[in-house]
């Protein structure tokens, strides 16, 4: 999309065959700067990417292309029982310290809005979840903290 930041990350493969991406997986970065977003990212040897990341200011760096799978929600068990986020989701990061203080803008939410319908005319997008609700063991992950992930859900999905 016009104004988006490309920024690869190698930590990604190709998601199993037949796969249906239904889901977003939205998380905080616990990094302060997009910089240091990037800079996780493209280093191999961590091991995690998302496909997007959202700054504070709902400008929004893509790394990995929504056909592959990106590292982002690690072990994982949806509310309907399926295992394995990863293998059927887009995972989205929004830049915050998640420390529940740290407030996340009116730009960066609507941002996520926008970039959720985006991807949902691509992609029959069911669910949106936050890495906390599927992680696995439970209370394993905690973000987004403080992102009313209701009324992201409300505004995208109710369309």
């Amino acid at each position: 999309m016009p104004g988006w930041i490309c920024a690869p990350s190698p930590n990604c493969d190709v998601r199993p065959r037949g796969v249906v991406v239904d889901t977003i997986v939205v998380h905080a970065t616990v990094l302060n700067t997009p910089q240091e977003v990037v800079r996780r990212f493209a280093d191999p040897r961590s091991g995690v990417s998302s496909h997007y990341t959202i700054d504070r200011d709902g400008s929004v760096i893509v790394h990995v292309d929504e056909s592959l799978r990106a590292w982002h929600a690690g072990a994982s068990r949806m509310p309907d029982g399926r295992v394995a986020a990863n293998d059927f989701s887009i995972g989205i990061e929004l830049v915050n310290r998640n420390d529940g203080r740290d407030p996340y803008p009116q730009p960066q939410v609507d941002a996520l809005v926008s970039l959720i319908m985006e991807v949902s005319t691509r992609h029959p997008i069911r669910y949106i979840v936050s890495h906390a609700e599927i992680a696995v063991p439970p209370g394993r992950k905690t973000d987004p903290l403080g992102l009313d992930l209701d009324s992201v859900r409300h505004r995208t999905l109710a369309r």
